[in-house]
């Protein structure tokens, strides 16, 4: 499946280079609209389960994340610590259709789980997405896409493969403030020593964003994750908060942070540190 996805990735259309006239995602009067969705944050693997941009662009981004568990107060220790290097490609193949393709290049995990420790580097999963933009009456953005989990990780001794539905949205409300968000609908199928395990993973995404200056980008919001197949739970509530700045070379630097607050996932902390070059960016910044 994974050189299936590459040879589409490679082989689609591009899109054309002008956009349409009344497209909401170029930038305008020298506001960053372009690439002020959702930051990729939280804990999926390659994006996996994440609400992701509500406008096409032809970019590459990479990211560093780090996330930390501490539980002292079990009855014996247990923590874990990891980091990860993910690189995703995206590319128009037309003025409302894009696609991408995503790999967590190389993640290290260290548990400590009481006297025992362990530590591991794996590579893997990768990801393929499709993403079309609707045609709205009003000023804003909304895209509809689908996502594949591919069946590559060195870190499972079985494999892990998955679909995703979902909708992504970008609102404003002014010149420099909006909301954005969205809906994941993710739908992993572990398989294992002959076993498989599946399971229906809802979540939800809101924020707010304000730029308070034409090449700054500041965000705030929570993520809700839940499961409601095989046993029904509540995964996570967690806030986030994120800043980005935008360079007229078309390079985005941004820093995210989400803190989960309440569910089952006992994740204390997800720092991001993302680096995105846009290819073709729509207008040069002015200063």
């Amino acid at each position: 499946m994974l050189p299936f996805a590459i040879i589409v990735f490679m082989v689609a259309p591009p899109a054309r280079a002008s956009d349409d006239g009344d497209s909401p995602c170029r930038w305008q009067d020298g506001i960053a609209r372009h690439g002020t969705g959702p930051l990729p944050s939280g804990v999926g693997s390659a994006d996996f389960g994440m609400v992701p941009e509500a406008c096409p662009g032809f970019d590459v981004l990479a990211r560093l994340r780090g996330v930390l568990l501490v539980a002292s107060d079990a009855p014996d220790f247990y923590g874990n610590a990891g980091g990860g290097l993910m690189l995703r490609l995206r590319r128009g193949v037309s003025q409302r259709t894009w696609v991408s393709l995503a790999l967590d290049i190389l993640t290290y995990r260290y548990v400590a789980n009481a006297v025992v420790r362990s530590d591991r580097f794996s590579i893997g999963p990768p990801t393929f997405g499709l993403y079309h933009r609707l045609a709205l009456p009003f000023a804003g953005a909304l895209a509809v896409y689908g996502r594949l989990l591919l069946p590559f990780d060195t870190a499972r001794d079985g494999f892990e493969v998955g679909g995703e539905l979902g909708l992504s949205t970008w609102v404003p409300l002014g010149t420099r403030h909006g909301l954005q968000g969205g809906i994941a609908l993710p739908v992993p199928v572990d398989i294992s020593g002959g076993q498989l395990h599946g399971a229906f993973a809802p979540a939800l995404l809101a924020e707010a964003f304000w730029t308070p200056h034409r090449a700054v980008a500041l965000f705030a919001g929570a993520a809700v994750r839940t499961q409601a197949i095989p046993d029904a739970a509540l995964r996570s509530v967690a806030v986030r908060a994120a800043a980005q700045l935008f360079f007229a070379s078309g390079l985005r630097l941004a820093l995210a942070a989400e803190i989960p607050l309440v569910g089952d996932d006992r994740t204390d902390a997800i720092v991001s540190l993302l680096a995105t070059w846009i290819a073709a960016p729509a207008t040069p910044i002015a200063r």
